[in-house]
């Protein structure tokens, strides 16, 4: 256990992976592309929270597959991408493990998840971007140990 300063108390984060020694916040994933905010698109919402992020990798991989002519158009692209999502949540099951909290996983068949994200709504992704975002977070990607924050 590490040492908490008085007047401080110990996290979650603290106690199941020790002391944080770097952190890597929302803001920080949305600049350098690990994830999309998609706060700029029309609302997609899931279980009453809005669909907020998406990582980079599924972005990018979605973006052929919508409307060519909206492309150009920012408007455009965005309702493409929004009925592409209330679609694909239509189908989203839920863990067993679910407890309502975040960190919760929804199932999109074939291949995706919506993970309920620190930032008041889901995440969707491919399962190997959360096993990117756990090896970041458990401090087994690189040298330091990171706690990703947002996802």
């Amino acid at each position: 256990m590490s040492h908490i300063p008085s007047g401080q108390t110990e996290t979650p984060a603290d106690d199941l992976f020790g002391e944080v020694i770097d952190s890597y916040t929302d803001r920080e994933a949305v600049e350098d592309g690990f994830l999309a905010d998609l706060g700029q698109f029309p609302r997609v919402s899931f279980l009453g929270l809005p669909v907020n992020r998406m990582t980079g990798h599924l972005f990018d991989d979605l973006k052929p597959f919508l409307d060519s002519d909206a492309d150009d158009d920012a408007e455009k692209f965005g309702l493409a991408l929004g009925a592409v999502l209330r679609t694909k949540c239509r189908f989203a099951q839920g863990d067993p493990g679910n407890t309502g909290e975040i960190g919760d996983i929804y199932r999109i068949p074939p291949n995706l998840w919506l993970v309920r994200n620190e930032v008041g709504g889901w995440t969707a992704m491919y399962p190997e971007d959360y096993q990117l975002r756990n090896k970041k977070r458990a401090g087994t990607f690189g040298p330091l140990s990171f706690l990703l924050l947002g996802i």
